[in-house]
């Protein structure tokens, strides 16, 4: 599971540091991101399971995810299985490249909201630098799937 983009051991460190605070507050950042998220961007609801968000199962899962991530940031391959269903269920809700973006804007600022002053320009230079990383390997790995089933 590789990705062109190479994150920097500084990334690595922060990121990993950040991993305790994630798993606290990790469902209030994503809860949080996906106000932002669909306030900002309506026109993204219709891709999502909005039973998931009432039930909060979506915002649990997502920061499952994000925690995992930042647990696992330097050995990727630890997080194949997770990124193999993650990609799938994208694939299957018609999740573009140009999405990522869109995402990741609303998680940042997600974490700078609910982090407050624990979200310093270090912090949230990482996040980005580690998000773009992410997003990466998952379009990559969208894609393959998408090649495989021949769209």
């Amino acid at each position: 599971m590789n990705t062109t983009k190479v994150i920097s051991q500084q990334t690595i460190n922060i990121v990993k540091s950040t991993a305790p605070i994630l798993k606290q507050q990790g469902q209030k950042i994503t809860t949080r991101m996906y106000e932002i998220l669909f306030h900002n961007y309506p026109e993204v609801k219709a891709q999502f399971d909005l039973s998931a968000q009432a039930n909060a199962s979506q915002p649990a899962k997502l920061a499952t995810a994000v925690y995992s991530y930042a647990t696992h940031i330097d050995d990727l391959e630890a997080l194949k299985a997770m990124v193999d269903q993650i990609a799938h269920r994208h694939v299957k809700t018609q999740v573009l490249p140009e999405q990522y973006p869109i995402v990741g804007e609303c998680l940042l600022l997600a974490i700078k909201d609910v982090l407050g002053n624990a979200a310093t320009e270090e912090v949230m230079t990482a996040w980005t630098e580690a998000y773009e990383a992410l997003a990466e390997v998952f379009i990559n790995r969208e894609q393959q799937i998408y090649q495989n089933q021949g769209v």
